[in-house]
């Protein structure tokens, strides 16, 4: 059993990321521990699947068993599935970076907007995905996607013939060409929630490009650790 250790839930067929991706222990100051939630193969994540969320419950609970203090999630179309796990296991959940969009909504000027970066636009995340119930907040909102060869290799998981560091240059094009369209399209977007949990890799030089808060996936977890060691 690894003490303290944050438990990362992952899909079927995954590949470690480099440093900055949520399921590479280089990333974090504190270990992390993996379990691969069996029959969690990306096309049914976007088709929203809900036959995948008991294995997805073992999964976490042996996350528990083996010293996982708190549980997150290399997918961010695990959202879906946060209310069935957190019931499930008596540690914090963590499933996507979603959870801190309430939070940036209030840190922000109430006439200012919320970007969402996803993986390709139409965006996967409906109202309820969201938390969000005020109108008011929902409109402020928006949306961005980043299509390119990373959203095909995301969908499809099929290992690709390119280095480490080419498919790292490719995932950097395509999420700063996405962000930059988004900001475009909404001058008044005020920081960017990143949705996909590879994003973070890239998210220093994005914040150098586009000179705006970037959130992920890892922020929510460093301050998840932070407030339980």
């Amino acid at each position: 059993m690894i003490g303290r250790a944050l438990g990362v839930l992952t899909t079927e067929g995954d590949s470690v990321l480099p440093r900055g991706y949520v399921a590479n222990p280089e990333t974090f100051d504190f270990p992390i521990i993996t379990e691969k939630v069996e029959g969690a193969h990306m096309d049914r994540l976007w088709a929203r699947d809900s036959s995948i969320e008991p294995a997805l419950i073992v999964a976490a609970e042996r996350l528990v068993k083996r010293g996982a203090v708190a549980v997150a999630s290399d997918c961010g179309l695990f959202s879906w599935h946060q209310p069935a796990v957190a019931a499930a296991v008596d540690v914090p959940v963590i499933l996507s970076s979603l959870l801190l969009l309430p939070l940036l909504l209030r840190q922000a000027s109430r006439a200012a907007k919320i970007g969402l970066l996803s993986v390709s636009l139409p965006s996967p995340y409906d109202d309820a995905a969201l938390g969000i119930e005020n109108s008011a907040d929902r409109s402020r909102v928006v949306f961005g996607g980043c299509e390119g060869a990373y959203e095909q290799s995301v969908k499809t998981r099929k290992p690709a013939e390119v280095t480490i560091s080419e498919k790292m240059a490719g995932l950097e094009a395509d999420v700063i060409a996405g962000a930059t369209r988004l900001r475009a399209s909404h001058p008044d977007i005020a920081n960017i929630l990143l949705t996909c949990t590879a994003f973070p890799c890239v998210a220093p030089a994005l914040r150098k490009k586009i000179g705006l808060p970037v959130y992920g996936i890892t922020d929510l977890c460093r301050l998840t650790m932070g407030a339980l060691h």
